[in-house]
């Protein structure tokens, strides 16, 4: 092991050559070890999102629901409303509230059940057959509200599974043969009323789960759908189980961008690059059913909708991944779920489905509304399975503490690699109340420039006491020295 102050010094000396990372206002989380050289008696952990004790928050209520409502769609807060569309039965239903937690089913004029109006925005005319208004709609992914937009009848956008289920031509899905396949396009003034823009807007993708985020850095819509991919090493390693030639699909997720939600830079039949699959890491039998990435901070953060796909064992949870360009992504930690799927006598069982859209912050809290289901996605062929139903919740977690950096009582330490200061003033978010964090600056020839006072605090900004020197006015880059006892660092920028 390097000790210490000489592992300082190699790594600013060799910052000589690279620039070294700017530590700022944008803070930096511990999801990776993007700013981390070393760790020693440090454990990287994942923070179960917490379930909201009064989920499901909305579920079937009225006599023209399906017991199936679930959250193949998005929930956002849109000026001061929060607005929900979710797929209930063989349609889209809508759904406003005052806080996200109390939800009132508006009834309106656009479609009629038993003589009621009702909260369903559009029906399906059958299993293989869309509405009247969206002829190839079989399944929504979602809506957002386009800040850009100019045309004021497509301020809202409604994105979903499009299939034309007896197709033969060019566009033919080389997944599903027989059929076209690909990601519809509706456009609403008002969030309520749709009109078509495009049936088969791209191609690229071919089925459900589909999620997209405007990215802020490319001015673009970006959009992870379905696409199939085994790598070989897991074919060659899962090949052998009786499962595998009748049941692994190779689920994975595929990447195109757009600057207006219609015109795509990819549209051929199954042509998104993959960016994301299962791997030797994951169970075997997993397959990446979807990811939906979203800007937080400094990076990309993904939640990774992972499908246990075997007979025997068959359920789909959400865990983490992250990524710096949008692009290449890595997952975090252990791969523990960030959603988990519920326990029993749970309403959410066996099978969570994410909302299109970022987290919601509420405060110091971030919320991810999510679907969840008392029956297993098949290929399932044991008995413990529930009916055919669902509901719609969310699960939250403070600000930034998707992940720890961690040491218990006998202690440990990160040191991180030189960080070029935009501030003299260093915070921390970390849980330290039962414990404590001690953090050393050190420059250029391992000269120390400043130690902290004990941190002893839970608390999401923690401003950094200097006990012998300060950080004001340095001009170099330096390396941070974290001790940790007891104490949980989920992450650091500077003011």
């Amino acid at each position: 092991m390097i000790h210490v102050p000489l592992l300082v010094a190699i790594l600013l000396e060799a910052a000589g050559g690279d620039p070294p990372a700017t530590l700022g206002r944008q803070k930096r989380l511990f999801l990776d070890d993007d700013i981390v050289a070393s760790r020693t008696n440090v454990t990287r952990r994942i923070h179960l999102a917490e379930k909201f004790v009064g989920n499901p928050v909305i579920g079937p209520t009225e006599a023209w629901e399906d017991k199936l409502n679930i959250l193949y769609g998005s929930v956002i807060r849109d000026g001061d409303k929060y607005r929900a569309w979710y797929m209930s039965g063989m349609g889209v239903s809508y759904a406003e509230s005052d806080d996200g937690i109390a939800w009132v089913k508006p009834r309106l004029d656009l479609v009629t059940i038993d003589g009621q109006r009702t909260n369903v925005l559009f029906r399906k005319r059958g299993e293989t057959t869309g509405s009247d208004e969206l002829p190839y709609y079989q399944e929504l992914f979602g809506v957002h509200r386009d800040p850009r937009e100019v045309d004021p009848s497509r301020r809202y956008k409604m994105g979903f599974l499009s299939i034309d289920w007896k197709y033969t031509g060019p566009r033919e899905t080389p997944f599903h043969r027989g059929q076209r396949r690909g990601l519809g396009v509706a456009g609403s003034p008002d969030g309520i009323h749709w009109k078509l823009i495009d049936s088969f807007a791209t191609e690229a993708i071919c089925d459900g789960a589909t999620h997209w985020m405007l990215d802020p850095v490319r001015e673009r819509y970006v959009l992870f759908g379905r696409i199939l991919k085994t790598p070989p090493e897991v074919e060659a390693a899962w090949s052998g189980h009786d499962w595998y030639a009748q049941w692994h699909s190779g689920r994975a997720v595929g990447r195109i961008e757009s600057t207006d939600f219609v015109k795509w830079s990819f549209t051929d039949p199954a042509s998104a690059p993959v960016v994301l699959t299962a791997d030797l890491q994951d169970r075997p039998g997993s397959e990446i059913y979807s990811i939906n990435v979203f800007p937080y901070e400094s990076v990309y953060v993904g939640l990774v909708q992972v499908f246990l796909a075997r007979p025997d064992a068959c359920f789909l949870e959400v865990q983490l991944a992250v990524s710096r360009d949008g692009v290449r992504f890595t997952r975090v930690g252990d791969r523990s779920p960030f959603i988990a799927v519920g326990p029993v006598g749970s309403w959410d069982r066996f099978n969570q489905s994410l909302a299109n859209n970022p987290p919601i912050a509420v405060g110091d809290e971030l919320r991810f509304y999510y679907g969840g289901r008392t029956y297993r996605h098949s290929p399932y062929r044991g008995s413990d399975t529930g009916p055919r139903a669902g509901g719609i919740g969310f699960a939250r977690i403070q600000r930034d503490r998707f992940v720890s950096l961690e040491a218990s009582f006998d202690g440990g330490e990160i040191v991180t690699k030189p960080l070029e200061l935009e501030g003299g003033v260093l915070h921390l978010n970390a849980r330290s109340d039962f414990g404590e964090i001690v953090v050393e600056a050190i420059g250029p020839n391992s000269k120390p420039i400043a130690r902290s006072r004990p941190i002893r605090r839970d608390a999401l900004d923690c401003t950094v006491e200097w006990a012998e020197g300060d950080l004001a006015g340095v001009d170099v880059p330096v390396v941070l020295r974290i001790a940790l006892k007891n104490a949980c660092l989920y992450a650091l920028w500077c003011s």
